[in-house]
């Protein structure tokens, strides 16, 4: 037998399991990658939840928004309106849908610290996926033109002269409007009347006319009947004052900078949100006040541009909360009328 040239058994065996151990670490080398890689996001439209009817001020603050997403996702964004309850149906819908990234809402004080503060909800608000904020839309200080007073400090002055007689109007009982008039109430230690209306456009003529002497209003709504000389306008609760206004203070100009919220929009998403598509989300919404188209159409409307990281965004809310319920309670007020 020639040695040389026959492998024994036992040189055979070793041999065989290398090349399959050979053969198997290549496959994996191949495989691996396939495994390892998280499916691409997104690939189909994204859905944007608004709690508002189509024309309202939510939609006006969410289309250059809409837009500005669409540009860094590169897919489309479409509109989902879920009005009605200040915007917690919307948010108690966001709250059920699949954390995957293709359902996300456009939200704010309404669903995130009033409405959590005054009652008992379906979800939590702490539980969301905050995205990040781009600003807020201020309220404008507005009163008629009837009215002897054109600053804040005028206002308060003529209250405190006459005590018991002066009414404020707000769109209704609990909003944010509600709130801000009852902190300034407070602040002035003066006894107002408080007159829900069932929104803005109801509340106009009485405004126009005197029959009320002013109320905090959303910026959209109120900034055509400001320029016509219909209501005039005494101060906006921004930290700055807005481009489309920028002769009347702010409410911190006028000896109050403790008024100082706004409707402050949030962009979140269901609770549980994959990492990775939790980072891309939270990325093209701090794009969005880099985008000078989204800038100006915000801007258009009165919006103020404050741009908050996720983190700040859910601490604003979680403060608002406290600072709501605190004054509900010291006020003791009835948001049931």
């Amino acid at each position: 037998m020639n040695h040389g040239l026959v492998e024994s058994h036992a040189e055979r065996v070793p041999k065989l399991h290398r090349r399959r151990f050979l053969a198997c670490m290549a496959s994996s080398a191949v495989a691996a990658p396939v495994f390892a890689q998280p499916s691409a996001w997104p690939t189909r439209p994204i859905k944007l939840v608004i709690g508002y009817s189509p024309g309202g001020t939510g939609d006006g603050v969410a289309r250059p928004v809409v837009e500005g997403l669409e540009r860094s996702l590169k897919q489309p964004i479409v509109m989902d309106y879920k009005p009605g309850a200040s915007g917690l149906i919307a948010a108690d819908y966001l709250a059920k849908a699949p954390a995957d990234g293709y359902t996300i809402h456009m939200s704010d004080n309404g669903a995130l610290s009033i409405g959590p503060a005054t009652r008992k909800l379906g979800y939590d608000p702490a539980a969301f996926t905050y995205l990040g904020s781009p600003g807020g839309l201020p309220l404008v200080l507005i009163c008629s033109p009837k009215l002897p007073v054109t600053t804040l400090p005028e206002l308060v002055a003529y209250v405190k002269s006459h005590p018991g007689t002066i009414d404020y109007a707000t769109g209704g009982v609990g909003g944010l409007p509600h709130l801000i008039a009852e902190q300034f109430k407070g602040l002035i230690h003066s006894d107002i009347t408080h007159v829900p209306y069932k929104g803005l456009g109801a509340a106009l003529p009485d405004l126009i006319s005197g029959r009320v002497a002013f109320g905090f209003f959303g910026s959209i709504g109120v900034l055509g009947h400001v320029k016509s000389g219909s209501v005039r306008a005494l101060a906006v609760t921004s930290a700055r004052r807005i481009s489309q206004l920028p002769d009347v203070p702010t409410t911190a100009e006028g000896g109050f900078p403790q008024i100082d919220s706004t409707y402050q929009s949030a962009i979140i998403a269901p609770p549980g949100l994959p990492p990775q598509v939790e980072a891309q989300l939270a990325a093209a919404v701090q794009q969005l006040t880099r985008d000078p188209q989204v800038v100006a159409g915000l801007e258009a409307g009165g919006f103020s541009i404050a741009p908050l990281s996720p983190a700040a965004t859910k601490k604003l809310f979680q403060q608002e909360l406290l600072k709501w319920k605190a004054l509900i309670v010291a006020n003791k007020l009835n948001l049931n009328e």
